[in-house]
């Protein structure tokens, strides 16, 4: 936690008091433009006191936002911008204030030195509030919808990826988090805690608290442990009012530190990621479940259907609101000999509406299997630490649109590999200790490239 400091204490109340001369200001110039068309009569004192507040809150907020200045978050250049234009807008305010005072009747070359003022002052306070927009929000907040404008370039961005084989694990997962999340804050404009995330360098660079990242010890990087951080802690990032990372995005982000060493050009596939960070990289680079639902025309399921899964110990989750696509998990529940009959009628009801399916450790047998073989729009499946085989295996012959298939602890040999290999949409199988030995694994992998198989060795 950082020490005291009155300074930046009072400095943060820039953002609430600036907003008052803005306000104050064009009440007196709108009230002096209404006079002198006729609209209103008798406002002179109304004028004058308009402007005496806009001034007295203007060289507040002026004195609270060099305080905030010297935090060094901001980019000098803006800032020193932004702090000329606000002193400009203080001093021909004062003075516009003055002379509505000290001349009780205006002759005409005092009149067009007064509007003149005024139109100053509506000039620079504009000025001032752009400028502090920019600080805030990025140089391009206003102009970035602009129809026709070429979009400033982000040069750690990526094009979009088709194939998971070559998804970067930083440029194509970690950066977008880190995008999304983070840059509003540290960017080259703006940059909270001396933090810039707008280039490599800047990463390795770090910020005021210690060291950003550290490859292979997440806990030692500032970057992980901020996010971590319990979700009322006044050091957690984002900060609170901003959308906090999703557990998914904090996985992606610790996998990048643990095992990718923070590395900026290792692909995914290079790393052998177990099944939940394929998962999360399949949707986050829409490649899996939810972004192939947009295509699929799902019938709506009854709550009857899916009470009858939950009341045997299933999670159902519906993937996007409104998709009637599910994903649907069993993990450590044991189905017993007595009512496995119940389980599959319950499979067999969701059956067209299941694209994910976990049943990891549940004592599956083969013949629980054929149940599984007829799931048209089943896309993941992981069958986990369960005593299945190769013929188990081979009764799935119905599932078009399976795209990975986790057989981590299980008793299929090369056989599983030389069927599972023929099916049109797999791509990711999962054999960490099943009966496939390290040589075996290389013929397959030599002999099946279309596959990837992860084996965690």
């Amino acid at each position: 936690m950082e020490e005291s400091n009155l300074i930046l204490f009072f400095g943060r109340f820039h953002p609430l008091l600036v907003h008052l001369p803005i306000g104050f200001l064009m009440i007196a110039v709108l009230m002096e433009v209404a006079e002198r068309v006729g609209w209103l009569a008798n406002v002179r004192n109304a004028i004058v006191f308009a402007l005496l507040l806009g001034v007295v809150s203007a060289v507040a907020a002026s004195v609270l936002g060099f305080m905030l200045g010297t935090s060094g978050d901001y980019s000098p250049d803006m800032l020193d911008a932004h702090m000329w234009a606000g002193i400009v807008t203080t001093v021909v305010s004062a003075v516009a204030l003055v002379l509505k005072v000290g001349w009780e009747n205006f002759t005409k070359r005092q009149t067009q030195l007064y509007l003149g003022l005024l139109a100053l002052v509506m000039t620079s306070l504009s000025a001032t509030g752009h400028l502090g927009g920019n600080m805030t929000h990025g140089s391009d907040y206003l102009t970035y919808y602009m129809p026709f404008k070429p979009k400033t370039t982000d040069p750690l961005a990526r094009p979009k990826v088709t194939d998971i084989q070559q998804a970067q694990l930083f440029g194509d997962l970690v950066h977008p988090i880190i995008t999304n999340k983070c840059k509003s804050c540290h960017n080259q404009d703006k940059k909270k805690g001396g933090l810039s995330l707008s280039s490599i360098e800047d990463y390795l660079k770090g910020g005021k608290h210690g060291s950003l990242i550290v490859a292979g010890d997440p806990s030692s990087s500032e970057l992980f442990h901020r996010v971590t951080l319990p979700s009322d802690h006044e050091e957690i990032m984002p900060p609170d009012g901003k959308t906090p990372l999703t557990k998914e995005e904090i996985a992606i982000l610790k996998f990048w530190l643990e095992t990718g060493n923070a590395d900026f050009d290792t692909l995914l596939v290079a790393l052998d990621p177990d099944e939940e960070i394929s998962n999360i990289a399949l949707l986050q680079l829409q490649l899996g479940a939810e972004a192939g639902q947009a295509q699929l025309d799902l019938d709506t399921v009854s709550l009857d259907k899916i009470e009858r899964l939950t009341a045997l110990g299933y999670e159902v989750r519906e993937l996007a609101a409104g998709s009637h696509a599910y994903e649907v998990t069993l993990n450590g529940t044991k189905i017993m000999k007595e009512n496995r009959l119940h389980h599959h009628e319950a499979l067999g009801l969701l059956k067209n509406n299941i694209l994910s399916l976990k049943m990891r450790n549940c004592d599956l047998k083969d013949i629980d299997l054929e149940i599984l073989s007829d799931m048209p729009v089943l896309q993941h499946l992981d069958l986990s630490q369960n005593t299945i085989s190769d013929s188990g295996i081979q009764s799935l012959q119905h599932l078009p649109q399976l795209k990975s298939l986790n057989l981590y602890a299980t008793q299929v040999t090369t056989l599983t590999i030389e069927h599972v290999a023929a099916w049109p949409q797999l791509s990711t199988v999962y054999i960490w200790q099943t009966n496939i030995d390290k040589e075996s694994l290389a013929s397959l992998r030599e002999t099946h490239q279309n596959i990837n198989l992860i084996s965690g060795s």
